[in-house]
Order: structure tokens, then sequence, then C-alpha cells
């Protein structure tokens, strides 16, 4: 289970928003997990708040006006529910002191209590894409990720079907290497699931006949990408029974494939002799982007061959 703990976010996010601790640092083993962030009514960070809690909570210069005019007996009680129950960690933003009530409050319940010096939103917005990449859940598929005209692809189907040659060609035709044979998927937003390689596999692509290939040796820095978003799956098949099957020339075989709880696009591919399946997956990917901009070809051409009919005749060339 992904898990970060406090001290590592303050060591991480340290010099980019100017963290300093302030008090319960006992407290620094702390750990955020994956868990937390499937628990009903439990936020992730944002601005003080008491009614949904938070596990980060953000105090800025309008949170701290609003406990300063509050009453001694009321602005303790707050403030203890601040620093106890789900709160793993307080961050006091806008380079302002803290209030010595707060302090107070963390060290009783050695709850880490940091400064920052970056605005109360920026601190907000820069820890937020952190905790969801770091937190976020994580899984494995096997096949070959691409970044194809900068979308993320991964080219799934059964072994020996020839996913690593068609990754060669397509990076002998500009695109670029994430990961090969074992790619690490992890959820990075609500909608949003980023790929990477791991470590040992790194830069390598193992090719049939050649062995392993060192593609960022092979054809340079701009062949290999670190990570990428998963836009697209594109999955190949051989024929049915050896041969095509007669279908429907113009259904497309596509469809969605559910990964970490996001639906990622579909198309299969039928592999073959004298297809080519580099032309072929780019053609998808540009599809792709056309149908993410509401433009449908298909669509187009049936709405287009039934105006065609409804007229009387087919349309003049």
């Amino acid at each position: 289970m992904p898990r970060l703990s406090v001290q590592q976010l303050f060591e991480d996010r340290r010099e980019r928003l100017g963290l300093a601790w302030a008090a319960g640092a006992s407290g620094s083993h702390r750990e955020l997990t994956n868990e937390m962030l499937s628990r009903p009514g439990l936020g992730l960070i944002g601005h003080l708040n008491l009614i949904h809690p938070l596990i980060v909570q953000v105090l800025g210069a309008s949170e701290l006006d609003y406990i300063a005019r509050m009453s001694e007996p009321a602005s303790a009680e707050m403030l203890e529910r601040l620093a106890g129950g789900d709160t793993l960690c307080i961050v006091v933003a806008d380079g302002l002191p803290v209030p010595p009530a707060l302090e107070r409050a963390a060290t009783r319940a050695a709850v880490p209590l940091l400064t920052a010096r970056e605005p109360s939103q920026q601190v907000i917005n820069v820890l937020r894409p952190y905790l969801q990449g770091e937190l976020g859940e994580v899984t494995s598929l096997h096949g070959v990720f691409l970044d194809v005209l900068e979308i993320g692809v991964l080219i799934t189907g059964e072994s020996s079907i020839g996913k690593s040659e068609l990754a060669l060609e397509l990076i002998s035709r500009g695109h670029g290497l994430v990961a090969d044979d074992v790619v690490e998927l992890q959820q990075i937003g609500p909608e949003t699931v980023q790929g990477r390689c791991p470590p040992m596999l790194r830069d390598f692509l193992e090719v049939r006949g050649l062995g392993v290939l060192n593609i960022r040796s092979i054809f340079g820095e701009t062949a290999v990408r670190p990570r990428k978003a998963l836009r697209l799956i594109v999955h190949l098949e051989f024929p049915a029974d050896g041969g095509y099957e007669e279908r429907d020339r113009l259904a497309t075989k596509s469809g969605t494939r559910r990964v970490l709880g996001v639906e990622i696009p579909t198309v299969t591919l039928t592999v073959a002799p004298g297809r080519n399946l580099a032309v072929l997956v780019e053609a998808a990917v540009r599809n792709h982007i056309l149908i993410t901009r509401g433009i449908d070809s298909t669509r187009d051409f049936i709405s287009r061959q039934a105006a065609a009919m409804r007229a009387g005749g087919a349309e003049p060339d």
C-alpha cells in the first residue's frame, strides 16, 4: 500500500514551499496512506475545515484571523479539535507566526505543525498533486507502454504476438518508449492513470532475435520517456480460426478497460501478414484525439449515408 510519512513530505517540498518545523516533531513518523483517501467524509488537503476533516489542514491569514477573533475558550476548543481526530499535519502558510495556543495543542497531540513561506492557496496547489501522486493506488500490467503523438498508449496482447517489434518500429518512427514488459500504473487523479517503468527495466526493450536493446543508447535521449498518462490501450489479437471473420466493416472493435477505477478507451487490431501495424496504431491515436474533440469519423459517415438515402439516392461524385 502506498504510504508517505510527514517527514518525507517535509523533505520533498521544503525548498519549494519554504517549510519549517514549528511543533509536533515527535509525530514526524506519522504516515499518510492510500487507504485514507477512500474513507468517507475524509478529505486530503485544504483550508481549515472541521466539519469535513482533512488529512492536511492549511491555515492562512483568513483562518488565523478567524481563530484570533474567537473567545479564548472557543478558540482553545477549536484548536484541540484541529490537532486531534484524523488530522495528520497542520501547515501555517503565508509566512505567518504560529499562535502559541496552536503550538501547544500540536505538541500535546504530537501532530506535526509546519510553517510555509508561500501563500496558503499555493501550498494547497503544490501539495495536492504531490500527495495524490505519492498515495495513488498502484498496479502492474503486462505490455509495452509508448508515447505516440504525445498520447500514452499501452500495447497489449498474448506472448509472441509482436508487441516489442511493433514498439521498435514506432520508436524508429520518432515515438518514445516508456516501459517494456512490465508497466507500473498509478492513479494520480480522479480520471488520470500514469504509467512508468520499473527501475530495473528502464531504457530496455526485448526483441526476439535481437535480445535486449538499450533504446536510449541506440536512438538517443529523445526516444525514451520517464512517465506518461495512460490514454489509450491498443490490444493485438490473432485472427479467429486463422482467418478474418466476416463482420460489419463499419463496426469497430473498440470499448473501454477499467484500470484503477478509470475507464481507458481500447482499440483491438488484428495481426495478419501485410498489415502495417505501426501505421494503424498511429491512425488509431489520431482518431482517438479526434474523438476526444467530439469528431467521430464513422458516425459522420453513417450520418452522411443516411442523409443521402433519405434524399432518394447516393450523392454524386
